[in-house]
């Protein structure tokens, strides 16, 4: 089975995947023909998290097909658990904003915060930032040390997703401005709200 998802928004294409997985029978193959950087990124992480065997194709139009296999789900392993238990806290830190609250104040908190939290040994699984909040992962020039912290952050496992339907609406470029972390988009990250404990700034 062939798919076209081009210019879909966020999270249309992982949904339609997702859907046309649902219908077919184990060992079927799925071709997904994409043509945004956000889409391939969401696409193809959704298929690496379900276990699925995939390849991705590039092609010289500039679309780019993902293959995926549907067959036996592999397990994938949850990170080992420390001496004092479980490696991360089972937390999602969702901002909404580059700031917590406006202005200078709200930049300065912000960076206070993940300052901090470099300070814990047990971290979130997770940080989402969407709206405003991905400028905390593209702008350089404003939030260069929040980023700094960010990559410190995902070093130690800390997964961090900027959300593409936001980062498009702002015009920043996802594949040449996003400095840490991956791409994200809404299917994600409802299924961390819903299975993690959520922390909103």
């Amino acid at each position: 089975m062939r798919i076209t998802c081009y210019d879909l928004p966020c999270p249309e294409p992982v949904l339609a995947t997702k859907k046309a997985l649902d219908e077919l029978p184990d060992d079927a193959i799925l071709e997904v023909e994409l043509n945004t950087v956000s889409s391939i990124a969401n696409v193809q992480r959704f298929a690496k998290n379900g276990g699925y065997d995939h390849r991705v194709e590039s092609r010289e139009d500039g679309t780019t097909l993902i293959t995926i296999i549907k067959g036996y789900l592999c397990e994938i392993a949850a990170p080992e658990a420390d001496d004092e238990g479980e490696a991360f806290l089972d937390r999602t830190i969702f901002l909404k904003h580059d700031g917590v609250g406006e202005g200078e104040l709200g930049r300065t908190l912000v960076r206070g915060f993940f300052k901090s939290l470099l300070e814990f040994d047990r971290l979130p699984r997770n940080i989402v930032l969407v709206n405003r909040g991905v400028f905390l992962t593209t702008d350089t020039e404003t939030n260069g040390d929040v980023i700094d912290i960010f990559r410190e952050l995902e070093s130690r496992g800390v997964a961090i997703y900027s959300c593409g339907l936001c980062m498009e609406h702002f015009g920043i470029d996802a594949a040449t401005q996003l400095q840490v972390g991956q791409i994200g988009n809404a299917y994600d990250t409802m299924e961390m709200l819903l299975h993690t404990e959520a922390v909103t700034l």
